[in-house]
């Protein structure tokens, strides 16, 4: 090849090269997607697991190795992905706020298929069914009225073996709500479901898997409140 050829074939070569670059440059410009400023999940209204997707991302891989940390990923990934936030509610300035019923109220008219429905962020690491088997946490069935720490298939936490007692629906309900205020040390990575309602419907399901005998607690005689506060790992 003589100088002129060579000269030709750069000349060519940097023209592809400069091609390519502004293809990709319009197709960064046409199609990408802005990241959000904060990458921290903490959606409002939102029930579920909630997984500090900028602390995976920067302690990756690491920060999935712990079987917990994966399956409340799972869990959310499954589920924010269908979640509708509500829609805010119009209280007039001069309409007094409606109180919440009793926990045993919100129990005894809990809907059971909606309770059902609820309890898919807990299926990444428990199973309901008689006889399932343990995973992540214990096995469910019967669990309304059951020793704390029962299962010989499970290893527990410390906390929750030394832990005294049943299962009532008051323990359950304290559990559900804030599992590590409930009983400090345990090891259920879960940051707990705030909405009593909510609660109630899951434990009015629970108690229905193999525990449909254990009696309900009595609705109070006088208003509201929250559910009582209680000691309960499932």
């Amino acid at each position: 090849m003589t100088w002129s050829d060579w000269f030709r074939f750069g000349v060519a070569l940097a023209v592809v090269i400069v091609a390519m670059l502004a293809a990709r440059w319009t197709a960064d410009f046409l199609f990408r997607k802005e990241s959000p400023d904060r990458l921290a999940v903490n959606i409002e209204g939102f029930e579920g697991p909630l997984v500090n997707r900028a602390e995976l991302q920067r302690s990756w891989p690491a920060g999935l190795n712990d079987l917990s940390e994966r399956a409340r990923f799972r869990a959310y990934m499954r589920n924010v992905s269908t979640f509708s936030p509500p829609a805010p509610a119009t209280v007039s300035s001069t309409q007094a706020p409606v109180s919440e019923p009793d926990f045993a109220t919100l129990l005894g008219n809990a809907d059971i298929a909606s309770g059902e429905r609820r309890t898919i962020i807990c299926t990444a690491c428990h199973t309901f069914d008689n006889g399932g088997r343990d995973g992540v946490g214990p096995n469910l069935w019967s669990v309304v009225g059951r020793d704390v720490a029962a299962r010989a298939t499970y290893d527990y936490s410390g906390a929750l073996s030394d832990e005294p007692g049943i299962w009532t629906v008051e323990k359950l309900d304290a559990y559900i709500e804030n599992p590590r205020n409930a009983i400090p040390g345990n090891k259920m990575a879960f940051s707990g479901i705030r909405r009593a309602r909510d609660r109630a419907e899951i434990i009015a399901y629970l108690r229905m898997q193999g525990s449909a005998d254990i009696p309900l607690p009595a609705p109070a005689t006088t208003g509201g409140g929250d559910s009582p506060q209680g000691a309960g790992d499932l």
